[in-house]
C-alpha cells in the first residue's frame, strides 16, 4: 500500500490546531499521521504523512479536511508513493 504525503503552506501559528487535526484523523479515519514543518524565509510548509494507507483512506482524510475550518483558506496537495526498498 502507498504512503500519503499531504502538504500545504500555512501560518506557523496553526501548529497546535494541526496537531489536534491529526488526532481527529486518527479518531475518524483510523490512521495515525505524522506532522512535519519546513520554514524557508517567510514561508512555512506543513506536511502530513500517513503510512500504508489505501486510496479510500486518503479520500476519507481529504473529505474530512474539506469540511474542517482549519483548512478553509488552505490549498492542500496530496501525493502518494509506494516504497520500493
Amino acid at each position: 500500500m502507498p504512503d500519503a504525503f499531504i502538504w500545504y503552506h500555512a501560518d506557523e501559528k496553526l501548529e497546535p490546531a494541526l496537531t489536534e487535526w491529526l488526532a481527529e484523523v486518527k479518531e475518524k479515519a483510523d490512521v495515525q499521521g505524522k506532522l512535519y514543518l519546513r520554514k524557508e524565509g517567510d514561508k512555512t510548509t506543513f506536511m502530513e504523512s500517513y503510512s500504508d494507507v489505501t486510496s479510500s483512506t486518503i479520500k476519507r482524510i481529504e473529505k474530512l479536511a474539506a469540511t474542517h475550518p482549519t483548512f478553509e483558506a488552505i490549498e492542500r496537495r496530496c501525493e502518494s508513493f509506494i516504497r520500493i526498498d
